[in-house]
């Protein structure tokens, strides 16, 4: 969108594909000539990305949820580069990605709380916890960290990113790239799930990224053979 000598643009990097595949979304903002670019936090398939509307063409909850997201940085834009001009403070475009991504830079990161978390759970094993379970978080962890890198190119997050999207997609990736059963990821889902409940109760967090989620598990049934007589 344009106001006179200020312009928002969406595109992406075809030739900065990621490993998925996918290239990422750029955020490039001018003013007065001068322009400025980040990459944002989401990513797209190239065949789905229309720059002329900057948006995915795609129906997904993936597309939807990117231009979702695109729209709300437009409006913060908009609204930071009005308050800034109605308080006749000079804007740069520098500034207003500072101002836009600001406050997203602060707070505590998943793998921070999550190793703290597994380091605690290995003092108590055979006290509250098994070596099984504490193994379990630690690969919960190892495995959350490849969806991560594989889907945002990102080594850490905030605790504030963690959201829906992330735990689906986290779940897909256990069935396809680890195939796992049901049940199995469900174990780890859960462990995800006991490292979001504390940063909520420690006041790290405030949304509840589960709290869209069902988790559902499979009935198993188990075949006995009949005892001969």
């Amino acid at each position: 969108m344009k106001n006179e000598n200020f312009s928002i643009l969406f595109f992406i990097a075809k030739k900065r594909l990621l490993k998925n595949g996918e290239a990422p979304v750029y955020l490039r903002i001018t003013v007065n000539g001068v322009c400025d670019e980040t990459r944002i936090k989401r990513s797209v398939p190239v065949n789905l990305w229309n720059q002329a509307k900057e948006c995915s063409r795609g129906k997904d909850r993936n597309s939807l949820g990117l231009n979702e997201y695109i729209r709300s940085l437009n409006l913060k834009l908009l609204t930071i580069h009005k308050e800034l001009t109605l308080n006749n403070v000079s804007v740069t475009s520098k500034l207003l990605l500072t101002k836009l991504f600001g406050k997203e830079e602060e707070g505590m990161k998943l793998f921070e709380i999550f190793k703290e978390h597994n380091e605690k759970c290995r003092k108590l094993i055979d006290i509250d916890y098994t070596d099984i379970t504490v193994r379990r978080y630690d690969n919960c962890c190892k495995y959350l960290r490849e969806v991560i890198k594989l889907k945002y190119d990102k080594e850490d997050i905030l605790l504030t990113e963690v959201n829906g999207e992330l735990i689906r997609e986290f779940e897909f990736y256990m069935k396809t790239e680890k195939a796992c059963r049901q049940n199995t990821i469900i174990r780890y889902i859960k462990c995800l799930k006991k490292v979001t409940n504390l940063a909520l109760a420690n006041e790290w967090m405030t949304k509840d990224p589960f709290a869209r989620i069902k988790i559902k598990e499979e009935n198993v049934t188990r075949n006995f053979s009949k005892r001969k007589n």
